[in-house]
């Protein structure tokens, strides 16, 4: 997504009060000095030292605050022991509006007044917490605590007080991850983007009636509604009851505002909240934006016409959407309006009919979809209005069709076809924005029931995916199989002049996708149009061995020779794996060999060695695979010297680019070095040897790799996950640069590296 097309959200007719939300980002040294200057009011009266009575006191205050109550009975009593008591002399600011946060305070005796704005906005009673929201949420203070009357704070600095919260969150990540993929929120976000959301979810519980915020608090994350209820009140009249999976608190952090309502709970209720600080850190200053999208996408996924578009296309058009906030209630569609003439998304509140006040369309979804989507020119029967109080995202779709220069409607054609592109595995690496410029030549053409697509004998010229129906296949009048929906064929007319090898009759009338070779050229380039044909050499899993004639030995490992070997049937050179059963029986290589075989045939990407396919006979067991016409990076970078910093962020960047879609497949590779990539002639790299590599869902345990380019977990046997994969990576860059690893160099013993490599 680019910046251009990620502009700050602007909602018209809004409240015009703001504010500004101070995101604190100190460092371990500005947290010391910032805890120093707040404690410097405030005078140590015991460290440790707690009677019954105040343990219980913390207890019960932890207990009921609506995030820290998830901490189990002992890490309570952690904290019980490591809080200290204050005492506070009469009319004395513990903390400053405006100023970064530095603890958190229990008051243990005594009385305090919240200041905001110079004005009193309440009272802090005895065995009360005060000063966590601006920890938990990132933010400087947000008002002026100063005693009343002479009092006694217990206190938790800044750096326990994250400690606490990293604890907390840890014991909820599971939870909070499986609730990330059920949120339509964050449907459209990556994997990835999900687990990091997880990882910082607060999980709240607020009682009946204890307000989750008033109005005018600062707007510091999104809620989300876990299960129970929540009304939303306006002056005291409740404008919106929520329910399970209702997301809340969005129009306030969209706007940059203060919270205009007040949200209290119906009952018992938790929640999940996303920290504004952390939306920001994730998505960037941009989030707000990001956030109304991520809103939009999900409505139109949700549709059962529209989620059939590629949801991109929005990233391009988020400028000619446009937010309104309405008070009141106002038409939106009148009678007689065009339906599809407007799409319209309500981010908050939602929209009803006029005449009898039923709701036609719920928040976060879309009013009309399926006549958007057809471009229907039926008329609306009814008025249409939102509810007061409402936040709407509005797009014209006459802006979309003269945007993209097409309906909605072919825009979707061209999203199913390039969705089926990718499945082809002719096309699955490409770019995005080579598959929809290939999108621009497809065509259509309907199939009547008995006639022929394709024709054995003839030349082909073009390739086909199913749109709708059925195909059947012949070779010489023999029917071999019926192809379904989606599926493909005639590929090779793309690339060579040879006769069609089947036939494909409809089995009933069918639609088809179809590219012309003449078409195919003019957007791929000869490079690449070369690297495809070696690649449907190398997914041709027909050729046996019989058809492999011996040409010469490249080299020789642990288990077995490698050899070059030309196919007689095809004319294409591979390279070929024999190890002995002999050996396999004695090594007890069984399982290795099956996992790694099993892993290579799960992969097909340019920086990656491509198995074929794997054969045997009475003595071997034989991987056949790419050839890869090269000289290992270790000799590479040795022959050159050291490398400058493109060529670095070059081979880094290629690495990163095969070990991304390893891990995106749940692979680790654990034994990145240079001596496991090899460079091609055209200078593009390829990962070899997969013996150490492993399909892991969350960690593993087992210490192995190369010394000098392990990373700490692995050797400390603890549990590890896919990072440490960019460790090696890293180690790699910089013996690029340096001409030596960084830990270890001058050691030979293992354990002399993996000290070398904890230590420093």
């Amino acid at each position: 997504m680019g910046n251009k097309s990620l502009g700050q959200i602007k909602i018209k007719n809004y409240p015009e009060e703001k504010n500004d939300l101070i995101i604190s980002t100190s460092s371990p040294e500005k947290d010391k000095e910032i805890v120093s200057k707040e404690k410097q009011n405030l005078k140590l009266v015991s460290k440790h030292n707690k009677e019954m009575k105040d343990s219980t006191l913390i207890d019960e205050c932890l207990i009921s605050h609506c995030f820290l109550r998830a901490l189990e009975k002992q890490a309570r009593q952690e904290i019980i022991k490591e809080v200290s008591l204050y005492l506070v002399k009469p009319n004395v600011e513990i903390y400053k509006q405006g100023e970064p946060a530095g603890c958190f305070y229990i008051l243990r005796q005594g009385s305090c007044d919240v200041i905001v704005n110079g004005e009193k906005k309440g009272e802090i009673e005895k065995g009360n917490f005060f000063g966590d929201n601006e920890l938990l949420y990132g933010t400087h203070r947000q008002c002026t605590v100063k005693t009343t009357s002479e009092s006694y704070v217990w206190m938790m600095e800044k750096k326990n007080f994250k400690k606490v919260v990293e604890h907390i969150l840890h014991i909820t990540f599971e939870d909070n991850n499986v609730n990330m993929g059920k949120l339509s929120l964050f449907s459209i976000a990556s994997h990835d983007q999900k687990v990091k959301l997880a990882n910082n979810v607060y999980r709240e519980t607020h009682l009946e009636k204890r307000v989750v915020y008033n109005k005018n608090d600062v707007s510091n994350c999104v809620y989300v509604l876990k299960d129970g209820g929540i009304n939303i009140k306006k002056d005291g009249k409740v404008i919106s009851s929520l329910a399970k999976g209702d997301c809340f608190g969005v129009l306030e952090v969209l706007a940059k505002s203060n919270r205009i309502y007040e949200a209290v709970p119906k009952e018992k209720t938790h929640l999940l909240a996303i920290p504004v600080f952390w939306l920001n850190s994730l998505y960037g200053e941009n989030f707000r934006s990001v956030l109304a999208l991520s809103i939009i996408k999900s409505a139109f996924a949700n549709n059962p016409s529209l989620k059939k578009l590629n949801l991109k296309f929005l990233d391009e058009i988020i400028d000619l959407i446009s937010f309104r906030y309405y008070e009141k209630e106002t038409d939106i569609i009148k009678e007689g309006d065009q339906k599809s003439a407007l799409i319209v998304v309500p981010i908050e509140g939602e929209l009803i009919d006029a005449s009898t006040n039923k709701t036609v369309c719920e928040r976060n979804n879309l009013l009309f979809g399926k006549e958007i989507y057809d471009e229907d020119t039926s008329k609306s029967s009814i008025t249409i209005k939102c509810k007061p109080y409402s936040l709407l995202a509005l797009l014209k779709s006459s802006d979309v069709k003269q945007h993209f220069k097409c309906s909605l409607k072919s825009l979707g054609e061209k999203s199913n076809f390039i969705e089926q592109l990718k499945k082809v595995n002719l096309f699955k690496n490409f770019t995005n924005a080579k598959l929809e410029n290939l999108s621009r030549k497809i065509k259509i053409e309907k199939v009547p029931n008995g006639k022929n697509v394709i024709t054995q004998g003839e030349e082909g010229t073009r390739f086909y995916i199913i749109k709708k129906g059925l195909v059947d296949i012949f070779v010489k009048d023999k029917y071999i199989r019926t192809m379904n929906e989606n599926e493909y064929l005639g590929e090779r007319a793309l690339f060579f002049k040879e006769p069609r090898s089947a036939t494909a009759k409809a089995h009933g009338d069918v639609e088809v996708y179809y590219l012309e070779k003449d078409a195919f050229e003019t957007v791929i380039e000869k490079n690449l149009k070369d690297y495809l044909k070696d690649r449907l050499y190398l997914q041709d899993n027909t050729v046996q061995l019989k058809d492999l004639s011996y040409y010469m030995k490249l080299g020789s490992g642990s288990y077995g020779n490698v050899s070059l070997v030309k196919s007689e049937k095809n004319k294409f050179f591979y390279a070929i794996k024999n190890i002995s059963n002999k050996q396999i029986l004695y090594g007890q290589l069984h399982l290795n060999l099956e996992l790694e075989r099993s892993i290579l045939l799960q992969i097909d990407h340019p920086f990656i060695v491509k198995l074929v396919k794997t054969m045997k006979d009475k003595q071997y067991i034989y991987f056949l695979m790419d050839y890869i016409k090269g000289k290992e990076l270790f000799d590479v970078i040795r022959d050159i010297g050291l490398l400058n910093k493109f060529q670095t962020q070059f081979y880094g960047a290629s690495i990163m680019l095969a070990i991304q879609y390893l891990h995106e497949r749940k692979f680790i590779f654990r034994d990145i070095k240079p001596e496991n990539i090899m460079v091609l002639e055209n200078g593009f790299i390829k990962l070899i040897d997969f013996g150490t590599a492993k399909a892991i869902t969350d960690k593993t345990k087992t210490i192995i790799g190369t010394p000098h380019y392990m990373a700490p977990e692995v050797i400390l046997g603890e549990g590890y996950s896919f990072k440490v994969d960019f460790w090696s990576v890293a180690i790699c860059m910089y013996e690029f640069m340096c001409g030596g690893v960084p830990f270890g160099e001058n050691h030979e013993e293992a354990m002399d590296v993996y000290l070398a490599i904890i230590n420093e």
